[in-house]
């Protein structure tokens, strides 16, 4: 491992941490918004600290009885890890600090965590584990004791999903005979391979004995198993080698990853709080121009009112939604125009149906004297087709509006889209767990779905 990647490291974490605490700094919320996203702002302030300190984090999971206890036992320099050798006896999560036998640039430490089985819970809460659990870690240990089970099936599933790296162990070889470890680790690889792809750091699990026993003679010759020296070797030079080439990039792109996660939800806690403010002030201003059209008999002023109404209707929307935009000046002018194809498309269809409304409504007013005031009775129809035209063209570029300010507001404050892109492009070639396009948060697409249904 050549200084220059190290270093490279070290400096990516350093340009990560100035990102995040400047975003840090501009974040502000309501009281109301305090109360709610509190203890998710806490976790990404802690993930924050450990970033500045330079403390990854490694979270181990398993089935129940398959060493995990045992595997960071054996890569401690003293066990700190309770152990049964009948049954796994971890029952809730445990955390110990590791520090690496030689100084690694841009690390200080790294903490290790370990949690309860995963076939101790039921299937329906097993991803769900995964997922909160995961989404703390910058590495994740998967510790097997044979096959692939559904719990670990379902669990690495839920962490490529994450986004997370996973590690693979195979721990206890020392019960088995060299050809069947070598068949066994051959299923795991076909079935990692099935369930996420190369999306593993390695697809071939790492063959190791944590806790192995050896048969002891006694004087009276019966047989005695005895503990005998771990043998994690394969898994230490692993973990080292990771630590040493991506530990500090690893932690930078968790903590951009914790950053944009908090900043959707914070998204989606606005829209749901605004979206029956945002829907009553579309529909005010819906009515008003459907009046003002109806009862405006100036095609001129039918056209510029429409105009006029639709560009309020987007300052105010950004006003409630807390986006600044210009409220004068050639930018006012330009607003629509910024705002995307479709609504410029939208509020041009309005503008042309608009008018020709307008126009039959001018000329039919028009000829009122010259046809005894007959002309003056399918004014009414127009001037009604041209008030439900309003009201819904209004509906739906309010809608628009909505979505194009919000989707941009989140873009604009988003800390992670750019320098995510960055961090990828950097690793060359790009190791598979790498794939980070995968998630919505960095898809240059803001809005999911779920945050589109929160919209007036």
């Amino acid at each position: 491992m050549t200084m220059t990647v190290v270093d490279a490291g070290a400096a990516v974490a350093e340009q990560v941490l100035d990102l995040l605490e400047r975003w840090r700094r501009r974040l502000t919320l309501s009281p109301r918004e305090q109360s709610r996203l509190g203890p998710h702002l806490r976790a990404v302030d802690h993930q924050l600290q450990r970033l500045a300190r330079r403390r990854p984090r490694l979270v181990v999971f398993g089935r129940v009885g398959v060493g995990k206890s045992s595997v960071l036992n054996a890569l401690l320099p003293a066990p700190c890890f309770a152990v049964d050798v009948a049954h796994g006896c971890t029952r809730q999560q445990q955390q110990a600090m590791w520090t690496p036998p030689a100084p690694i640039p841009g690390l200080q430490a790294v903490d290790i965590v370990d949690t309860p089985g995963l076939d101790e819970i039921q299937a329906e809460a097993q991803g769900r584990l995964a997922r909160r659990l995961a989404l703390g870690a910058d590495l994740v240990l998967l510790v097997l004791g044979g096959d692939i089970s559904a719990p670990e099936a379902t669990a690495l599933t839920e962490l490529r999903r994450c986004g997370k790296p996973v590690l693979l162990v195979l721990n206890r070889a020392d019960t088995w005979t060299p050809t069947e470890r070598h068949q066994l680790a051959t299923a795991i690889s076909d079935r990692v391979r099935q369930l996420t792809g190369d999306g593993v750091i390695r697809i071939t699990p790492l063959v190791i004995a944590a806790a192995p026993r050896q048969p002891q003679q006694l004087a009276d010759g019966r047989i005695r198993s005895e503990a005998a020296p771990p043998r994690v070797q394969p898994l230490r030079e692993a973990l080292l080698h990771l630590w040493q080439s991506d530990g500090a990039r690893l932690l930078a792109l968790n903590s951009l990853q914790a950053a944009g996660r908090f900043q959707r939800l914070l998204m989606r806690c606005r829209l749901q709080q605004r979206r029956a403010r945002a829907q009553q002030l579309i529909g005010r201003y819906a009515a008003a121009k459907a009046a003002g059209l109806a009862m405006n008999p100036v095609m001129l002023m039918d056209l510029a009112g429409t105009a006029t109404a639709d560009t309020g209707l987007v300052v105010q929307l950004a006003n409630l939604y807390g986006i600044p935009l210009p409220m004068a000046g050639p930018q006012r002018q330009a607003l629509l125009r910024q705002l995307g194809a479709n609504l410029l498309w939208v509020g041009g269809a309005q503008l042309g149906l608009q008018g020709m409304l307008g126009l039959v409504k001018h000329l039919l007013l028009a000829a009122a004297p010259f046809t005894a005031g007959l002309s003056l009775a399918p004014a009414g129809p127009v001037a009604l087709a041209q008030a439900t035209l309003a009201v819904h063209t209004t509906r739906l570029l309010g809608r628009l509006a909505a979505r194009k300010l919000v989707a941009g507001e989140a873009l604009r404050l988003s800390p992670s889209a750019t320098m995510m892109q960055h961090l990828v492009q950097q690793q060359r070639p790009q190791p598979p767990w790498l794939c980070w396009n995968q998630f919505e948060e960095f898809r240059g697409q803001p809005l999911t779905r779920k945050d589109a249904v929160l919209l007036p």
